[in-house]
């Protein structure tokens, strides 16, 4: 008889990749991260000459770690195959790949919950439930190159109604490990080499790592996970103006109505100089004038 490995019931890391020019949004959302996901540990990966910055900025629960372990073995190799006028692509792929090395850096049994550094948790979040199962949020993209990819890296198909983007991705260490080997098997090379390999990068937007490990749990592992239909929110800068208005008031009244909100670079609200700029540079570099000001904006 079979001895299934032990299934923790916590969630071992929280890992999210993040950058300078996201730093702002960071200190907050990062914030919320340790108020609201119980893990053992968090890590978030940025590019190696900016740890310093983000040690400074990041809660102490934190691991701050430089991103070249993961992509000095593929970063070469991706550049080369982004076309010319796709260059501007290759962070977003970049990030992708950090992610799923990252998951793999545990150990076989573990659970990783993948977050966006751009998104805030306002309510307490639970990502295993009772019987063990791993619980994913929905999302509504359905980008057809997404499971072209897909079809050709594991000749899967989608096979549920929803998308698995939706800012956060909990899996077992040892699925992702599964599906690499079958990957590498079908290929006969490096995981890694093969789906650089099959993604078409003349087309924009041909990968998605939550929808292959999502594809692949919903065909292999459909009995270990379940669904959830609790309300997130994708567009918080046109919901709050700005991330720099998300204090812990104002999280409390928006989770009345959802369980995160996301703050994505593409989508911004109206002008908000006036609106936004000037409150925000006193809550950043003028703390302690900022919380005596009367807050007018939330």
């Amino acid at each position: 008889m079979q001895i299934m490995p032990e299934i923790p019931m916590q969630i071992s890391e929280l890992i999210s990749v993040c950058c300078l020019k996201d730093i702002e949004a960071w200190q907050i959302t990062s914030s919320f991260m340790v108020r609201n996901i119980a893990a053992k540990e968090y890590r978030v990966i940025v590019p190696d000459e900016e740890i310093e910055e983000f040690v400074k900025k990041s809660p102490p629960q934190f691991k701050v770690i430089g991103e070249s372990r993961y992509t000095k073995q593929f970063k070469d190799q991706l550049l080369e195959l982004l076309p010319q006028d796709k260059k501007s692509q290759f962070g977003w792929y970049l990030q992708q790949f950090i992610k799923l090395l990252a998951v793999k850096d545990n150990q076989d049994n573990e659970i990783i919950l993948i977050w966006d550094a751009d998104t805030a948790p306002i309510n307490k979040l639970e990502f295993i439930d009772h019987k063990g199962k791993l619980i994913y949020y929905k999302g509504t993209e359905n980008h057809t190159p997404y499971f072209e990819t897909i079809q050709r890296l594991t000749g899967l198909k989608k096979i549920v109604p929803f998308s698995f983007i939706a800012q956060c991705f909990p899996v077992n260490v040892s699925w992702l490990n599964e599906l690499c080997k079958e990957i590498e098997d079908k290929f006969q090379m490096p995981w890694v080499e093969a789906v650089l390999n099959q993604i078409h990068f003349s087309v924009p937007n041909s990968f998605s790592e939550y929808e292959t490990l999502g594809t692949f749990i919903s065909h292999r592992h459909a009995d270990q996970v379940t669904y959830s239909d609790r309300p997130w929110w994708r567009l918080g800068n046109s919901l709050l103006n700005h991330v720099a208005f998300l204090n812990p008031n104002k999280a409390a009244e928006l989770s009345k109505q959802y369980d995160f909100i996301s703050f994505e670079k593409w989508e911004r609200a109206k002008p908000y100089f006036i609106k936004v700029s000037i409150p925000y540079f006193f809550k950043i570099y003028l703390p302690s004038l900022f919380n005596k000001m009367p807050n007018k904006h939330v």
